[in-house]
């Protein structure tokens, strides 16, 4: 489950903290990728925490597209020499939606994993290389014509499904104005996302435009986004809502059935996607139980799984017919924080000793299998917590490898330090860690003991999810912490609500005026490069501030049989569009 906001920058600054921030303090939320669920903390109401709001500080013009511009179609590649069409994957999941409306929820089971598959979006996700792009969908073209207006040309080959009351009418622009106002009605779930536009507008039956408050960097990424679906009109008007279904749509899959547990699509027929999907249907099986999940494999009756480490380690261990892919999650894992406003950690230099002591950077790696392991994150296991579409876009290994000793030599590293920082030996320090797992207890219990090598008394508070989700993102109430990131899935909201000097999610205390300026005009800057500059200079200054960062980052552990082929779960923002490209072979 996700949380989005619009953008911040001149007026809607002040709206994207409010709408989209204050949304997100209300939900019990998990981190959008596709592993077994990302411990969560619950949250405090709104009502108790007003966000507040920051001062604007003038940035660079923002760099509208090239006018005309068209958006990249999806790339036309050729089908695998091999390819056998047809067959079904069979596949689980550890966890289902709360129902078939993808406007009410803002879990990403529904829309990523199951029933709602069968809608599509005006754009996509294309990956490459772990690298993640923008493509048309729905679309056939569109154009920036000034820096607040997108003109979008809808395809003329797009039908629903043949089921009453649609009965296989075209797709047309008012379909995509209703549904794009009904996901942006105030207090539906997923509206911030579309908080920052102003208006949806038809043209004719083929054309959308769509007029922005202000500058906004990620409003593809927001369209293309997997909850942003395109409903029927009919279907929600004659329910009241879509969370009992019927689920009828324009996408890759119909919808055969659904059950509280087991999810079956088939291929939709009359798709506009020439030659995909390659399947003739997916049945999606909802097993919470790791070990289950493995059993399944093991026999045969589920051809692909998620696992945890130790279940995917076993059966890769036992069968070398299985296939295993790990994708990495830099937004996600084991996050360490230090309170700025306690002694010692006020002291720059005592927090930079502190972060040369801590064991950091921790990878699964399965065991003979080293090659399969993920390595397009250039500083894999450790991070900033970014959320970022582009690996380009994250600093490399080597601006992390002074920050962190690794052993004896870190420790000397920090004696050193710690020797001009006038250390009172009777500071003492609380680790408050969440139930989280064991990983988050172990971490903890190692740096204590870090901290120990170099004089420094620390002691480990473990606390439930809910108080940590009370006392640290709320409240601020520690003096270092380890736990989950907070779940926001765009850079632009993560960077608002974490590191602006007053985002309520900011309770490390640390300030920086260039860096708030710098994250309020990366929001605004429309050109992908000169973003990515802007991005890489708020990461070092980020890091300079040995304030926070990512200790282990999570990884998604998939296994697979070999007679499944091209399965390769890359996710941007809940895009699961690459299960139409997968295959398979008699088993």
């Amino acid at each position: 489950m996700c949380v989005e906001s619009a953008i911040a920058g001149r007026s809607s600054s002040r709206k994207y903290l409010i709408t989209g921030l204050l949304l997100a303090a209300l939900i019990v939320v998990v981190q959008c990728s596709n592993g077994d669920p990302e411990p969560t903390a619950a949250v405090a109401t709104a009502t108790s925490t007003p966000a507040p709001i920051p001062t604007a500080t003038p940035g660079p013009t923002a760099t509208p597209f090239a006018t005309p511009t068209t958006i990249p179609s999806p790339t036309v590649a050729p089908a695998p020499e091999n390819l056998e069409r047809g067959g079904i994957l069979r596949f689980a999941i550890p966890e289902g939606s709360p129902h078939n409306d993808p406007h009410l929820t803002v879990s990403t089971a529904l829309v990523s994993w199951g029933a709602g598959q069968a809608y599509s979006r005006l754009f996509k996700f294309e990956t490459t290389s772990s690298n993640s792009i923008v493509v048309c969908d729905l679309c056939e073209s569109w154009e920036q014509s000034a820096p607040l207006t997108f003109k979008i040309v809808l395809r003329d080959d797009v039908f629903w499904d043949k089921k009453a009351p649609l009965h296989g009418r075209a797709l047309t622009a008012q379909d995509v104005v209703y549904s794009l106002n009904r996901q942006a009605t105030p207090g539906y779930p997923n509206a911030a996302l579309l908080a920052n536009i102003t208006e949806f507008t038809a043209v004719g039956e083929r054309e959308v435009v769509i007029r922005l408050d202000s500058p906004d960097s990620e409003i593809l990424e927001k369209l293309a986004d997997t909850h942003t679906r395109i409903v029927p009109r009919e279907v929600v008007e004659a329910n009241g809502d879509l969370r009992r279904g019927p689920t009828l749509g324009t996408g890759p899959w119909i919808v055969n059935e659904v059950l509280q547990d087991a999810t079956r699509l088939l291929v939709n027929e009359d798709y506009y996607g020439e030659g995909f999907p390659y399947l003739d249907g997916i049945e999606i099986q909802v097993t919470p139980s790791s070990s289950v999940r493995a059993a399944g494999v093991r026999t045969k009756i589920i051809d692909v799984a998620q696992l945890d480490f130790d279940h995917a380690n076993f059966a890769l261990d036992r069968f070398e017919e299985l296939q295993y892919v790990g994708v990495e999650n830099p937004a996600a894992g084991i996050e360490i924080a230090m309170n700025i406003n306690r002694s010692p950690m006020d002291n720059p230099a005592v927090r930079e000793a502190m972060m040369l002591t801590w064991p950091v950077g921790k990878r699964f790696v399965i065991p003979g299998r080293d090659e399969i392991v993920d390595t397009s994150n250039p500083n894999p296991g450790i991070g900033l917590g970014l959320p970022l579409l582009n690996t380009s876009w994250m600093l490399e290994a080597s601006k992390f490898s002074h920050v962190f000793g690794y052993g004896q030599h870190g420790i000397d590293q920090a004696n050193t330090l710690l020797a001009t920082a006038s250390l009172k030996p009777t500071d003492n320090i609380i680790i408050k860690v969440g139930e989280f797992g064991q990983l988050y207890i172990d971490q903890a219990n190692q740096m204590a003991e870090g901290l120990a090598a170099v004089g420094i008394r620390a002691e480990v508070e473990r606390v439930s999810t809910r108080v940590f989700g009370d006392e640290v993102w709320t409240m601020g109430d520690y003096d270092i912490m380890v736990g989950a990131p907070p779940p926001i899935s765009s850079t632009t909201s993560y960077l608002f609500s974490v590191h602006h000097s007053e985002g309520p999610w900011n309770t490390t205390g640390y300030s920086n005026p260039e860096i708030d300026r710098l994250i309020e005009a990366q929001a605004r800057e429309y050109d992908a490069a000169k973003r990515g500059e802007i991005l890489l200079e708020i990461q070092q200054l980020i890091l300079d501030g040995s304030h926070r960062f990512i200790a282990s980052t999570r990884t998604t552990h998939w296994v697979f049989w070999d007679y499944v082929h091209d399965f390769e779960p890359f996710t941007p923002r809940g895009d699961t569009d690459f299960l139409t490209k997968v295959w398979v072979t008699p088993k």
